[in-house]
């Protein structure tokens, strides 16, 4: 059974698995929670602490302050307190950038590598979010027409039914995602001026899909490019959810940057 953490007006659903002296701390997007990671606990778990946890709203996290994505950074950093873990390499996919990366900025210290998969999110550029938000609402379109789902590529349609099948169970433990909603994501609810993430100095990478429709894998190249020293990979015939759809891929990716933060 999961556990759960309170924090400054939330409370939060969180696992742990694996032991060891360093850690990494996986944080789910807008279309997962904590059981998204299958592909990846039973492989880090032999080697990492591993805490996989639901930010606020999502999954059974409750949201008490209604604070919503402006707080998710902070509770990051309070999980990591009450967890006593005093650094830590940090995964975000998708939505998950929103709390990895304003954090990493904010407590360098405290982060060992950042992983920014199928994301830029937490990043406060306009012209990036504006292309973000043309994108997914053409994606959204799409979907109420019949057409690409909006979380994977239409290789991973073809390749695995039963995956997709899953990944939609998973998705369905959420409150229902209002994509009508205005995605604002910008230095006003907590992202970090471009100017300042010069902060990042841990190791950094980001992972794109060719494929992606929410976040296309050319606004993801021109975040990384914003970042001193960070990486960029890009994953042919990955969609929105490379960790889901190609998880050896991602997994070897991610297996290079922990090489890298715990040499």
């Amino acid at each position: 059974m999961p556990n759960t953490l309170d924090v400054t007006g939330a409370t939060l659903i969180y696992d742990e698995f694996g032991e060891g002296p360093d850690t990494t701390v996986f944080v789910h997007g807008a279309g997962g929670n904590h059981l998204s990671w299958w592909n990846q606990i039973p492989l880090f778990s032999q080697r990492f602490r591993c805490i996989t946890y639901e930010v606020r709203v999502w999954g059974q996290s409750q949201d008490l302050s209604g604070e919503g994505r402006t707080a998710f950074a902070r509770d990051l950093g309070e999980l990591m307190d009450q967890l006593q873990i005093s650094e830590a390499a940090l995964v975000g996919q998708s939505v998950g950038g929103f709390s990895i990366l304003p954090y990493a900025a904010r407590n360098p210290n405290r982060v060992k590598a950042l992983m920014m998969a199928d994301t830029m999110l937490g990043i406060g550029d306009q012209a990036l979010l504006d292309d973000m938000r043309t994108a997914t609402a053409a994606a959204a379109e799409n979907a109420r027409l019949g057409g690409m789902t909006l979380m994977v590529g239409a290789a991973y349609l073809e390749r695995s039914p039963e995956g997709v099948f899953l990944y939609n169970q998973v998705r369905a433990l959420n409150p229902p995602l209002d994509l009508d909603r205005p995605l604002l994501f910008g230095v006003e609810d907590g992202a970090i001026a471009v100017d300042d993430l010069s902060a990042l100095t841990m190791p950094v990478l980001f992972l794109a899909g060719a494929e992606d429709a929410i976040i296309p894998a050319r606004v993801i190249e021109r975040a990384a490019a914003m970042v001193p020293g960070a990486r960029y990979v890009e994953i042919p015939e990955g969609g929105h959810s490379v960790y889901w759809e190609l998880p050896d891929q991602f997994n070897a990716a991610l297996e290079e940057l922990l090489a890298e933060a715990y040499a």
